[in-house]
């Protein structure tokens, strides 16, 4: 999810469109859309209406092409998670309360708005596996603020119930790190439990790191249970922090069942190598330990769990000047194999959005979407996690930044 550049953003699904490009109606000789299925989209107008967040329909993923004309649904809210058959859109607003709102598919297959909801600005989200209820979450800030939590009933359209969380988290080798407090990046379900890839962050008085860091050249992880009570944070020194805001959750949960966490690396420590480390019975398994950087001459942007044991890669070279000439790659890597193959079929410079690669998933293919250096027109790349190869999908002119996806049915 990603919010704008206002601040670091992360799967802010941000919705495209046009001012101009309100709901488009079926004429009088226009037959009814008969599909039982459809995509919404979520991105920004690339044209006149810049900065303007919509909602867009589509057919299929893999092929043709939708334009920001005609097909825009103006939505406050630039995040939003398809589930239980809605659209929710969060507006991201500084601290302050935002505005929600719910979107489905009417009787002719077009949007329409169904609920709304005031949360705080929320910057952290889990759809739970149920898909009854979205967890969605205020970020604290400071030392002393709290975070806060939101369960939204995605049946009611409404929160039904919210908690602060204490943010003191920062625990190595089970003492409690004072003046140190601990940003959760991302949320993942994982059995009856939910864990937190955490970003250390100093709380401005006492004793600091003393190697300067703040403990980012370290892996956190808090672990919660289902109703966010806290239960012990596990920590790891062979890598950095793990996630990356608004962005990249950092975790997957392989066929086995072990959970398999990467970093992007970006510290400026010694110990700064984008790198997998396994998660096994609660705790990081000290065997496990996978330095994908040293494979690839190239650090982790962003990373998704595709299948079986396999993850998709964004990599990009840590030389800024580099990577914005060259823009980033793909690959596909079998974390249990500890295998690292590029990814064919992406044969145009790929500009890097600056946060959000949201990966989506239905039907057994994959998608994400990238932009061609071309500030107007986007693709979902189809990616096939057998035959380490990508192409070009759907294609959208006059979007940009696309940063979710999810289904719909009538």
């Amino acid at each position: 999810m990603k919010i704008r550049s206002v601040i670091n953003s992360t799967l802010a699904f941000a919705l495209l469109g046009l001012a101009s490009c309100s709901k488009s109606n079926n004429g009088p000789d226009t037959p009814p859309d008969t599909a039982v299925e459809k995509f919404v989209i979520a991105g920004i107008a690339a044209t006149a209406e810049q900065d303007k967040q919509y909602l867009f329909l589509a057919d299929r993923l893999d092929e043709g092409e939708i334009t920001v004309k005609g097909n825009g649904y103006e939505t406050a809210g630039g995040t939003m998670y398809a589930l239980n058959n809605k659209a929710i859109t969060f507006k991201y607003n500084r601290g302050d309360p935002g505005n929600a709102e719910v979107f489905q598919l009417d009787a002719k297959n077009e949007l329409t708005k169904t609920g709304a909801f005031n949360v705080k600005s929320v910057n952290v989200f889990l759809p739970l596996k149920a898909g009854d209820h979205l967890i969605a979450y205020n970020i604290g800030r400071s030392l002393t603020t709290p975070g806060t939590a939101y369960w939204v009933n995605t049946q009611t359209n409404a929160v039904d119930k919210q908690l602060d969380v204490d943010q003191k988290l920062i625990y190595i080798d089970g003492k409690h790190i004072d003046n140190h407090f601990g940003w959760p990046y991302a949320f993942f379900e994982f059995g009856d439990k939910i864990y937190a890839p955490l970003l250390p962050a100093y709380g401005g008085s006492g004793d600091k790191d003393p190697a300067g860091f703040d403990y980012r050249n370290r892996a956190f992880v808090a672990i919660f249970d289902k109703n966010l009570k806290f239960e012990k944070t596990i920590t790891d020194t062979r890598m950095p922090y793990i996630g990356q805001y608004y962005n990249n959750i950092g975790l997957g949960q392989v066929a086995n069942g072990d959970v398999y966490a990467f970093s992007n690396g970006d510290v400026a420590s010694s110990n700064n190598h984008s790198a997998f480390l396994k998660i096994k019975g609660e705790q990081f398994d000290k065997d496990y330990y996978w330095d994908v950087e040293a494979v690839a001459g190239m650090r982790i942007r962003a990373g998704f769990f595709l299948k079986d044991n396999k993850f998709v890669l964004v990599m990009t070279p840590r030389d800024n000047a580099k990577a914005e000439a060259d823009g980033v790659k793909l690959a596909i890597v079998d974390v249990v194999k500890k295998e690292f193959k590029w990814v064919s079929g992406v044969t145009s410079k790929i500009t890097d959005p600056g946060f959000g690669f949201p990966l989506f998933t239905v039907n057994g293919k994959s998608y994400l979407p990238l932009q061609e250096g071309q500030a107007s027109v986007s693709y979902l790349y189809v990616i096939d996690a057998d035959n380490n190869t990508a192409k070009r999908g759907l294609k959208m002119t006059g979007i940009k930044e696309i940063s979710g996806v999810g289904s719909l049915k009538k």
